[in-house]
């Protein structure tokens, strides 16, 4: 049976190779649900499952977005997330 526990987001950027803050702010725009823990925020397994069938480029079918139990996704597909430009600070006159 495979740990259904919430991700934090250090653990599901490691998953989807990517930063902490990039999830935190994921969380912050509303595109991935999160809840708060005192100042920790917590990710539960199944707003992941869902957003990874969402951004997934298969057919659409929810039978290639079954759970693994192993950490990735089913016939090892790839999540793309985009990184915003960093931006540069203004000087002041």
């Amino acid at each position: 049976m495979p740990d259904n526990r919430p991700f934090t987001p250090d653990t599901l950027a490691a998953r989807w190779f990517c930063s902490a803050e990039t999830i935190r702010q994921m969380v912050k725009r509303g595109e991935l649900h999160g809840f708060r823990v005192g100042r920790m925020i917590r990710i539960p397994w199944n707003s992941v499952e869902e957003y990874e069938c969402q951004t997934s480029t298969s057919d659409g079918s929810e039978a290639d977005c079954a759970p693994t139990g192993q950490g990735q996704m089913a016939n090892d597909s790839v999540i793309s997330l985009r990184h915003a430009p960093e931006r540069k600070l203004k000087q002041k006159p």
